[in-house]
């Protein structure tokens, strides 16, 4: 192993749910309002639809604590398995599940791209890194954590090219081999298939107590 290589510090980033969880934490209120409306209504009933009493109050706690204990597990998931790892040379990255997406080293990596993408929200932006063996990754950095982020990209010892807003069809044409989250882009059908899991899902639970 080189000297150059040996100098190069430890970095760990991890990831970051932090904005999720504030996300969650502003919602609660409504969530917690929507849940006792539910619940009340599947219990006492509405009009000529008779109520499931306390049935339908339990399922409606159990209609809104299932989406939550998925989000809290996911999030639980990447706050202890998500890393971006620079270690003896070697930069490592692992998603949610521990699994390594990347594995290169760093004399390898060729470029960091910064890229604004046509997305929902404020946070536009994404850093692309190429190398010479692996397919170039993606990188949100809303979903890491940003101190030991911003001492990653200067200790690779590569300079940031700004490309601007690219359509995801020029960012795959432009950096070849991209992984783009489905959910990004394809939007629009992203969209459809939420509200129809949605109403399924809420036909579901309305409908449960009175079948159980």
């Amino acid at each position: 192993m080189s000297q150059e290589t040996d100098d190069l510090p430890w970095i760990s980033v991890k990831g970051d749910t932090s904005a999720a969880r504030g996300l969650l934490l502003k919602a609660s209120p409504v969530i917690l309002f929507g849940m006792v409306r539910i619940g009340l209504l599947m219990a006492r009933g509405r009009g000529s639809s008779a109520g499931a009493g306390p049935a339908g109050l339990v399922m409606a706690v159990v209609a809104v604590a299932v989406p939550l204990v998925w989000l809290a597990a996911r999030l639980g998931l990447r706050a202890a398995n998500a890393r971006i790892r620079l270690d003896e040379g070697l930069l490592t990255v692992r998603d949610s599940w521990g699994r390594r997406i990347l594995s290169t080293p760093v004399e390898d990596i060729t470029g960091l791209h910064q890229v604004r993408l046509p997305v929902e929200g404020e946070n536009k932006f994404r850093i692309v890194l190429t190398s010479r063996d692996a397919k170039p990754l993606m990188i949100d950095a809303r979903r890491w954590q940003p101190d030991t982020l911003r001492q990653l990209w200067p200790a690779l010892g590569v300079p940031v090219r700004d490309h601007g807003f690219l359509t995801f069809r020029e960012l795959r044409s432009r950096l070849p081999g991209v992984r783009v989250p489905w959910h990004q882009a394809h939007a629009v059908l992203f969209a459809v298939f939420i509200v129809i899991v949605t109403i399924a899902y809420v036909a579901l639970i309305v409908n449960l107590p009175f079948l159980l």
